[in-house]
């Protein structure tokens, strides 16, 4: 691009309030002054977090961020039961944060905030703003999330802008985030998210994200390693919990039946997890504990279930990295108590891919915390980022949304 066009370009974005002077100067190669540039602090962007159990929304988490997702305005969360629920709790949370930021920012003589626009991440698969259900038996139909907060929002006097909604799945934000924070140097990713309910994944190729046909590509945790080929899936469920229930889908033996927090809690307590304690203790149980074989024995065979996948998977994407967001409690436990076999499973499992021999630091983890508000944070956060990657993907016409030859005024 001509050294002129990019000067026009960011003079363009300053003016907009996109882009604004840093703090520090350098110097060029050249000798010459260079202005640092900084993403604008004019806009700012909602990022969302849906919790959810199973395939019901239960609590919605908005945080109210600057351009780079890293800069907290404002946060606000409150219970929700029904998917027309959190869209109009998304709304209200929306006015709500940039109404307190617009009167701190008047009392100081700084302009309202203008709205970049509004992430939301939800843990099911998503298809043009659409949460699709896990189930095949038609039971259930996609909920149209983003067209339902479009309308709120367009239909609301106090934005005088159109105010863009990006709905995303819960690992494939992650997976925008870790391209921001790689700063795009990672061309070919995975990304791997263990919740307490389900396994899901992020696939980067060629610095994008991909979606696949439907909104469900890299979804890991419905891989099934369970039984060997040729077994019959459909069969009635070993147990009512633990190992041997069925997936949220309905299927036998998935990544998300063996890998996940809770199913290894319910095998190792015998399907009292919720009554009995935390996760966090059981992977704290120890060598002079009764059940530490048993817990161990659990621990492995979840962490060579995910391992055994992230194998597949190495050898089908060839991925440079992958990154694994792990639970706190997962990822860096002490080394004499039994959860310390779940991640030394993983790590064995995908050393013998084909793909994965020989290459130094290739799973690299991210350890979250699993206290609730840090956790929405993170989630919010990357939903942020993803409208940010949205607006560089139409910037770049990779969005699919192709305006002509010549674009308009507007």
């Amino acid at each position: 691009i001509p050294q002129g066009t990019v000067s026009k370009a960011v003079r363009a974005l300053i003016d907009e309030g996109l882009l604004e002077d840093g703090e520090k100067f350098r110097r060029s190669p050249e000798g010459r002054t260079v202005a640092p540039l900084r993403l604008g602090s004019l806009y700012a962007t909602a990022g969302v977090k849906v919790g959810q159990v199973q395939e019901e929304p239960r609590r919605v988490t908005t945080a109210l961020l600057g351009l780079d997702s890293s800069r907290v305005l404002g946060i606000k969360n409150d219970a929700a039961d029904s998917w027309d629920q959190v869209a109009d709790l998304v709304h209200r949370h929306v006015v709500s944060l940039k109404d307190t930021c617009d009167q701190d920012r008047a009392s100081r003589g700084l302009p309202p905030l203008r709205m970049f626009g509004v992430g939301v991440e939800a843990g099911a698969p998503v298809d043009n703003g659409e949460i699709m259900p896990l189930s095949r038996d038609g039971t259930r139909r996609p909920v149209p999330l983003a067209e339902k907060l479009h309308r709120l929002f367009e239909s609301d006097p106090s934005f005088a802008r159109p105010v863009p909604v990006i709905v995303e799945n819960d690992v494939n934000a992650l997976a925008v985030l870790a391209i921001h924070q790689r700063h795009y140097a990672d061309p070919d990713l995975v990304v791997i998210g263990v919740f307490n309910e389900g396994v899901g994944g992020g696939l980067v190729m060629d610095g994008r994200l991909r979606r696949g046909g439907n909104g469900r590509a890299m979804e890991i945790g419905h891989l099934a390693v369970g039984f060997p080929p040729g077994e019959d899936l459909e069969r009635e469920p070993e147990t009512k919990t633990g190992f041997g229930a069925r997936c949220g889908c309905g299927q036998l033996g998935h990544v998300d039946t063996l890998a996940t927090p809770y199913r290894i809690a319910e095998e190792v307590d015998g399907g009292t997890f919720e009554q009995s304690g935390t996760f966090e203790q059981i992977c704290a149980i120890g060598q002079a504990d009764m059940n530490f074989k048993d817990a161990q024995k659990a621990f492995k065979r979840g962490g060579a279930a995910l391992g055994r996948a992230l194998a597949h998977v190495s050898n089908t994407v060839n991925p440079s990295h992958v990154v694994m967001y792990l639970p706190l409690s997962l990822a860096e436990p002490k080394p004499d108590t039994a959860a310390a076999a779940y991640l030394a499973a993983v790590r064995e499992e995908i050393a013998r891919a084909f793909a994965a021999s020989n290459q130094p630091d290739y799973l690299k983890i991210e350890p979250f915390s699993e206290r609730t508000e840090e956790f929405a944070l993170l989630g919010a956060r990357a939903a942020a980022v993803c409208v940010l990657q949205s607006f560089i993907e139409h910037a770049l016409r990779l969005d699919g949304c192709n305006p002509g030859t010549r674009r308009s005024s507007q």
